[in-house]
């Protein structure tokens, strides 16, 4: 280190004019770090390169609706997220979002966001990072005729000790909701009073992070989860022990649970570290019907429509098959980074979105 001249750095600098309320004050002028933490902070929202979430809140026969993306900043010393919700027909017409200028309507959040799902076509839940789960109304025209986009937050609960990383809503239901988070615990939430209200808690769902949750479409009392720990489970949450090993003792840890949209919420997708694919029948469980190899790395995400499954990794790929034979149909690799999200806009047609920051179009022949 170099010798330091006390005199000469603490000395008064040549021009000194200090307001007449701060000439005695000997901390003047090293005010500049009282002044910075007193800034006025920016909550301007933006579109962070991270888009982690997709979300539809109409049928692909519809076009109206919204199509809605959360955004995460993952760079830096604080990490957040955003909410961006753009018109269905503006989208699907396009071909693009058309920039943040053209959105719905946006919400800055102060942490990172793990999960969306839409309750009804106008009620959104929210997950964070923080344990946080949010109820918003995207649209009213009661509060708004002229800008019915105004979000209003119902309910806002912070009952999960770590972060949150799975949700699903019924749709036989549209007052109950469920989400997981990585202590292994699973909580069933009741919207049914316009509020957000804790309804039942199994805190040792699983002994490790549940990594999926797929609530049943023909049943409100019945879903799915999958974990770390090599285990799918069914629930029947009007049980005493509501818990039955669905699947269990596997070679390697579940990434992600979806039911089938035939069949009456028999058959069951179930995606592994490895990149296989399980497809199991409920009525006949602990054993698979198949097992199909997609990817060398961890699935993400799956979503079957009709005859077609949709499904993602830990990878910049996504690939559509034809079920029950999963022999594949489509296959893109052209998203620049890792693919988070995807969702069916129509029969033919799949959206996704990724770390790239892109939202891309994939016509399925």
């Amino acid at each position: 280190m170099f010798p330091l001249n006390c005199s000469s750095v603490y000395k008064m600098p040549e021009k000194y004019e200090p307001p007449d309320d701060l000439v005695d004050d000997t901390n003047y002028p090293n005010l500049n770090s009282r002044d910075y933490a007193k800034r006025p902070l920016n909550h301007t929202g933006q579109m962070y390169d991270a888009w982690e979430c997709l979300s539809i809140n109409s049928p692909y026969t519809e076009a109206e609706g919204n199509i809605v993306i959360a955004c995460n900043k993952l760079n830096g010393r604080e990490w957040v997220g955003s909410l961006w919700g753009f018109e269905k027909y503006d989208v699907v017409k396009n071909k693009a979002l058309g920039g943040s200028n053209k959105a719905s309507f946006k919400l800055q959040c102060e942490s990172l966001i793990t999960g969306m799902e839409f309750v009804t076509r106008n009620i959104l839940l929210l997950a964070l990072n923080t344990g946080k789960v949010q109820l918003w109304s995207t649209h009213s025209e009661v509060r708004n005729a002229k800008n019915p986009y105004c979000l209003f937050l119902i309910g806002e609960r912070c009952e999960h000790m770590q972060a949150i990383t799975s949700t699903s809503t019924f749709r036989t239901n549209e007052s109950k909701a469920l989400t997981a988070c990585k202590s292994g615990t699973v909580k069933i939430w009741d919207m049914g009073s316009a509020d957000l209200f804790l309804d039942k808690s199994f805190q040792f769902a699983h002994s490790d992070v549940i990594t999926g949750l797929a609530a049943s479409s023909t049943n409100d009392n019945i879903f799915l989860t999958c974990s770390l720990d090599k285990s799918c489970l069914i629930w029947d949450d009007r049980e005493i022990r509501p818990a039955l090993a669905l699947y269990e003792k596997h070679d390697v840890r579940f990434k992600e649970v979806r039911w089938s949209l035939e069949n009456n919420d028999c058959i069951i997708y179930a995606g592994d570290e490895c990149g296989y694919i399980l497809t199991i029948d409920k009525r006949s469980p602990k054993k698979y019907l198949d097992k199909s190899k997609y990817f060398d790395r961890p699935i993400r995400k799956i979503r079957p429509h009709h005859d077609n499954l949709a499904v993602i990794a830990d990878t910049n790929i996504v690939k559509v098959s034809k079920i029950p034979n999963h022999a594949t149909c489509y296959e893109n690799s052209d998203s620049e980074h890792f693919i988070r999200d995807c969702s069916w806009l129509s029969s033919a047609e799949l959206l996704t979105v990724g770390f790239d920051g892109k939202l891309r179009f994939h016509n399925i022949e």
